[in-house]
């Protein structure tokens, strides 16, 4: 029997702990600066909520099991579902719009390799009520700032719009147009061709595949304008998505983005402007997200416009711990060493009154010799040692020693808290 996790179901050490805590802190970060309130939904829903849109590579990749009544239980596999079906329901007498974030970890059954794991962490930033591209383009600065805030300045961004597409083949029928949408997502150009072929006339065919050419800075959406002319809800989607980036850009001039015309993502729902958020030197994703107009409405809610992204916290984890000289772990400020049994209760009453004055202390309970502590702080990056031995406990004192300066001082702990406040 092994008593490891199972596979893909990783267990994080402190120092990994912490790179994930930092980046879960930047995200709620940006949540306050940009009005966003987080909510939490269950790991476990019904599967119907995923069934429903969320596309079939991940349809295929759920942890699906039963309840004792029988009915279909999934391990959540992303959380955009989910927080739709809040704003539909118990959110859904809310003034719009919602900022809306989260922090959860999903689950899919994908084969554990770099950056992919079958439990993962994603922070979120949902926008409900607006169809304004200011909304789009929030979504896409909010992004930038969180990697910028972890010092991942190298981003890139990859822009679509589904609307594009959709609009080409508004004469099919959705399921196929998302069948389409996720062929071309997981690179299966031969099928996704074969399906236009089916489903469309030869014109449309020939444009659908001569938008994957067009892909670079905001100049190709001028130059696909011709070639989109004569569906008119292309057109439509192609000029919001230029007014969107062209938002962005009057932001941040400097930022990374390329226009991609023939990108499609493999979530169903989505209506709009989708993105991608990449490191140079990665071949993976770190976020992504998109407009997605019709989800809340598919949940029995109003029909409310919503655009959002996932960021891969797992992911950028990973990326981070990869780095040399990553840490973001802050040992404690005090090493306090008790030299006796004797004096053990006043140790642990020192170590109280410096934790309620904001000091964050750890006990040597191993009882080591005093320059095996003195090792042992330095080790772990501690430049304050107090020792407490028979003397202090008798006395009413502390002793200090700066590891730094290697200067020693036994005075009152009102006086040692002086000094360690200078």
């Amino acid at each position: 029997m092994s008593f490891e996790p199972p596979r893909g179901m990783d267990d994080l050490l402190p120092e990994e702990f912490a790179v994930k805590q930092r980046i879960v802190d930047v995200i709620r970060e940006i949540y306050r600066l940009y009005g966003y309130e987080e909510v939490e939904t269950p790991t476990l829903e019904y599967l119907e909520l995923f069934e429903a849109k969320s596309g079939e590579e991940i349809r295929h990749r759920m942890f699906v099991f039963d309840d004792p009544h029988g009915r279909k239980l999934v391990l959540r596999p992303e959380v955009t579902a989910s927080v739709a079906r809040l704003v539909a329901s118990k959110l859904s007498r809310r003034p719009l719009p919602l900022r809306l974030g989260y922090i959860a970890d999903c689950y899919r059954y994908d084969e554990p390799q770099w950056g992919r794991r079958r439990r993962f962490w994603q922070g979120g930033l949902e926008l409900f009520g607006s169809r304004d591209p200011m909304s789009d383009a929030e979504i896409i600065l909010a992004s930038r700032d969180v990697f910028q805030k972890l010092g991942l300045v190298e981003q890139r961004f990859k822009i679509g719009h589904v609307g594009v597409m959709r609009g080409i083949m508004e004469n099919v029928e959705q399921k196929t147009q998302d069948t389409i949408l996720s062929l071309l997502d997981r690179k299966m150009h031969t099928e996704a061709r074969q399906l236009m072929e089916q489903h469309l006339e030869k014109d449309a065919v020939e444009t659908l595949w001569r938008l994957a050419e067009h892909r670079g800075d905001i100049k190709v959406v001028e130059k696909a304008r011709d070639i989109v002319s004569p569906w008119p809800m292309a057109l439509q989607s192609l000029e919001n998505l230029e007014t969107i980036v062209s938002l962005i850009k009057n932001v941040d001039p400097h930022i990374s983005i390329e226009v991609d015309l023939g990108f499609a993502r493999g979530l169903e729902y989505y209506t709009g402007m989708i993105f991608e958020q990449k490191l140079e030197g990665e071949q993976l994703s770190f976020n992504g997200g998109g407009r997605y107009d019709g989800l809340v409405e598919l949940f029995g809610g109003k029909p409310t416009p919503a655009v959002g992204c996932s960021i891969g916290i797992t992911r950028i984890q990973m990326h981070l711990l990869g780095r040399k000289n990553i840490s973001y772990t802050n040992p404690p400020t005090i090493l306090l060493t008790v030299l006796s049994d004797k004096a053990s209760a006043y140790a642990l009453n020192v170590a109280d009154n410096l934790r309620k004055n904001g000091y964050s202390v750890s006990v040597d309970v191993s009882r080591k010799k005093l320059g095996d502590a003195i090792e042992t702080a330095l080790n772990k990056g501690i430049r304050s040692l107090v020792i407490i031995g028979d003397k202090e406990a008798a006395d009413g004192t502390v002793t200090l020693r700066d590891l730094t300066s290697r200067t020693q001082v036994t005075d009152s702990l009102e006086k040692v808290l002086s000094m360690l406040a200078k």
